[in-house]
């Protein structure tokens, strides 16, 4: 009889917009949930995650299992739709109490249970598994005290439940050394992802360079891309692709164009099937946030891998969760945000050689289901 694995994060539907979850978080489970089931088991997905701020007028909304197939199944908490500062907390309190007490009906000693790591889910889940001694496979994409302390209070529960934790799932090499302290582990940079092959780069004689992902001034990605273009000549033309502060980046696109031999494209927000078409018509793909802030120490660019499965070559910045990972050595690095240093980078690349970031894809695809059904679910 196949056995079902109990998988816990904030997560929604990609697309619902109901639930409080980030776009990265519902991609990055999304994934291994579909390697849990490659890996022969079966799958409840649990997400405690409570209604968002824009979801109002609603009443009691009732626990919702959600059958996909009949191998996995999605259980909702209950959520109550409140947007008030005091009833907020009311809201949130509601969802993890409700979690607690679904491990404590749910859960069986020593059974093997994922849980994406939160600091909102810390204290739940400490509380259950004491009580109820199931084993703690931690996803630990970053270390939430380093990037965006919420108090305290949850920076010491985040410390408590690395503790506890008994094996991890990991988003970078970094994060070995400084959580898991000898405790089984392995590494997963995000979803290994290979898409199918709808269309080609487009051939009139010019490199195509894409920058897709949040448009934003902190980490600047998309700003630093344009920046570059500057010191790119005729033979290439930049795309940008994604949503966020655009106003700002169209503004600075009508500065620059004018005196960039470059052409730079602003195209709106792709998803799905349209936004594999889109990037595919491209050569290069850029990952260009600011190379400075201690989140780049244990979070690893999910955009890097959608590129390379995309079949694109990568541009980055040397930061060392990327250079020291498995794929360190298929990324065309730059030492320095200089727009400069960012353009010798891609000028670097000889878009007619060959390039095999798929096939290393697929291949990172298979050791982690492997790694599920031989060591890490077994």
């Amino acid at each position: 009889m196949e056995r079902e694995i109990k998988y816990i994060g904030l997560y929604d539907i990609a697309g619902n917009g109901l639930r409080v979850s980030s776009p990265a978080a519902i991609s990055k489970m999304d994934y291994i949930c579909s390697s849990i089931l490659n890996a022969g088991y079966k799958l409840h997905l649990i997400s405690p995650s409570w209604f968002n701020d824009e979801v109002k007028n609603k009443p009691l909304l009732r626990k919702t299992v959600l059958k996909v197939n009949s191998k996995k199944q999605i259980t909702f908490s209950p959520s109550i739709a409140f947007s008030g500062r005091i009833t907020k907390f009311i809201k949130i309190f509601f969802s993890l109490s409700w979690l607690f007490f679904f491990l404590l009906k749910n859960a069986k000693k020593n059974e093997k249970i994922i849980v994406y790591h939160s600091p909102w889910l810390c204290l739940p889940v400490l509380l259950a598994k004491k009580i109820k001694g199931f084993y703690l496979v931690l996803e630990v994409e970053e270390i939430y005290s380093d990037v965006s302390s919420l108090h305290s209070f949850f920076d010491k529960l985040e410390i408590k439940i690395f503790n506890a934790a008994d094996s991890f799932l990991f988003s970078t090499d970094l994060l070995v050394d400084k959580i898991a302290k000898g405790r089984p582990n392995y590494v997963i940079y995000g979803s290994y992802t290979v898409n199918e092959i709808f269309t080609e780069p487009i051939q009139d004689g010019k490199i195509h360079i894409l920058y897709a992902g949040i448009i934003d001034q902190i980490k600047a990605g998309a700003f630093n891309a344009i920046e570059s273009a500057l010191f790119l000549n005729e033979n290439y033309v930049l795309h940008i692709i994604g949503f966020g502060e655009v106003d700002i980046l169209k503004k600075r696109i009508e500065e620059v164009s004018p005196v960039s031999a470059c052409k730079i494209l602003f195209d709106g927000a792709y998803y799905g099937d349209d936004y594999i078409r889109y990037a595919q018509q491209c050569h290069i793909g850029l990952s260009t946030q600011k190379m400075e802030g201690k989140y780049l120490e244990t979070s690893f660019p999910s955009k890097i891998l959608s590129y390379m499965g995309l079949g694109l070559r990568v541009v980055s910045g040397k930061v060392d969760c990327v250079e020291k990972s498995k794929i360190g050595n298929q990324i065309y690095f730059y030492e320095n945000d200089f727009p400069e240093e960012i353009a010798r980078a891609i000028q670097k690349i000889d878009v007619n050689l060959p390039y095999y970031s798929r096939e290393t894809i697929k291949l990172l695809d298979e050791q982690f289901i492997n790694e599920l059904r031989t060591n890490i679910l077994k």
